[in-house]
């Protein structure tokens, strides 16, 4: 080990507040947010996309305020499980971490899965999807282990590019408006060929796929420990982060919907964006779009591979394994100075899950575990000052606590929904998880020092 790297069981500060927001920027990955999960949300409230994405935005900042005060007040890259361990228990702390792994396992072969379209579209090719995603989710997980510092300028310049792919979308919408404004504030779906005005319970239910869309903006937690300033700008990169997603998905958006030839034809079409830009421009564009969304999911991927291994890393530092486990993964690279074998710990698995080619299957099933996570988040938000007076929140949400409690609200419901709807393998997972969770502690989180100190 060289004399600056960092020790095992310590990560290396090497991050400002900029390189946080690119690299959770770029795991939210707007670009595919727009291309591959935006569908499912037209496919299921046609126009009424916008105001559901414009719902969403207002429940994620929601959600973001919350992520702000505990991340500043509970400066860990352990993130959610830190928080709800700390302020209702050990029990919540490892049904949260159990969660939000089996979240994080799920999140990349989604976009992994939904990005080989866009390198067939880009070559020309028939590539299989699930051995596109499977190449995808191996080299991701193997750039993950190389430094923080040097990921955060390879995943800023694709997001660049990312940006650039999605204003080619804005300038085709916005340069060529076919539809009327009002087509925003009037949701319309087809029915047998036919628009008509969309019922609002289609609008909410798509409330839950733009939630989906911005995720990752708290995720910028994780990377407290990593920054040079002791985790104290973890409030501000947070916030910056859901205002750029918001920003960078939702103009693409509503150029989409004011560009479309025919409204009809691009709700119905299983891929919107493509029917605008072959509608108004050429095949040429449209390949050079395809491949920047393709690079641009790629990005995401090895961004979200970051997080994972820092949840896994902080693990292992307090005690949630066994002991030969918690060893390993806090294990830090001499050359890399990254938890290399906490990074690769669900490499398997994820890539694994590659070969499940329903998107939609695990699309439904991710949204479901985001929604749990975020519950549990607005929960802790609501009652850290409540019942851990003696510790310092030095960034305030404003108007405390209501916008804890409009998140805690807007989950419930949402989750409430999403359970009516899901599948029973779905919630037999999700039963799973909780009984082994509770296993985890009783076993042996509650005879771990560091975690029962944490």
């Amino acid at each position: 080990m060289t004399e600056s790297s960092a020790p095992d069981g310590a990560l290396k500060p090497t991050l400002s507040v900029f390189d946080v927001v690119a690299i959770t920027v770029s795991a939210v990955t707007p670009a595919s947010s727009v291309f591959v999960i935006a569908p499912f949300a037209i496919q299921q409230a046609g126009s009424g996309v916008f105001l559901a994405f414009v719902i969403a935005a207002a429940l994620a900042l929601m959600f973001a305020l919350c992520y702000a005060e505990l991340g500043r007040a509970h400066n860990s890259a352990g993130g959610e499980y830190v928080y709800a361990k700390r302020v209702f228990g050990g029990a919540a702390g490892y049904v949260t971490f159990l969660t939000v792994l089996v979240m994080l396992l799920f999140i990349p072969p989604v976009l992994a899965t939904g990005a080989a379209t866009y390198l067939n579209n880009a070559l020309g090719t028939g590539f299989d999807s699930q051995t596109v995603a499977l190449v995808i989710v191996i080299c991701s997980y193997a750039l993950g282990v190389l430094n923080i510092k040097l990921n955060a300028w390879i995943t800023g310049t694709c997001l660049l590019l990312e940006v650039a792919a999605l204003l080619v979308i804005v300038f085709v919408g916005f340069g060529n408006p076919v539809q009327p404004v009002s087509v925003l504030l009037q949701p319309q779906i087809v029915d047998n060929g036919v628009l008509q005005l969309a019922p609002w319970a289609l609008v909410f239910g798509a409330v839950g796929v733009g939630l989906f869309s911005y995720n990752g903006y708290g995720s910028a937690v994780f990377l407290a420990e990593d920054m040079k300033c002791g985790g104290k700008g973890i409030h501000k990169a947070v916030l910056w982060s859901l205002g750029l997603v918001v920003l960078i998905e939702l103009v693409p958006i509503t150029a989409l919907l004011i560009g479309a030839p025919s409204l009809a034809d691009m709700i119905s079409s299983p891929d919107p964006i493509g029917y605008l830009l072959t509608s108004h421009s050429n095949e040429t564009m449209s390949r050079l779009v395809s491949a920047g969304i393709f690079l641009s999911v790629f990005n995401a991927i090895v961004a979200i591979v970051i997080q994972i291994s820092r949840v896994v890393f902080s693990s292992g530092r307090d005690e949630l394994w066994t002991p030969s486990m918690n060893k390993l993964f806090t294990r830090i690279h001499p050359r890399w100075d990254s938890p290399w074998l906490a990074t690769l710990f669900l490499a398997i698995p994820s890539a694994l899950l590659s070969f499940n080619s329903n998107l939609a299957d695990l699309t439904s099933f991710s949204v479901l575990l985001i929604i749990l996570v975020y519950l549990i988040v607005a929960l802790s938000a609501l009652m850290s000052r409540v019942l851990l007076r003696d510790r310092s929140h030095p960034y305030q949400m404003p108007l405390w606590p209501i916008p804890a409690a409009l998140a805690l609200l807007g989950s419930a419901y949402l989750l409430l929904n999403l359970l009516l709807e899901a599948s029973a393998r779905d919630i037999l997972i999700i039963i799973g998880v909780l009984a082994l969770s509770v296993i985890f502690y009783y076993t042996s989180g509650r005879y771990s020092p560091a975690y029962q100190k944490l």
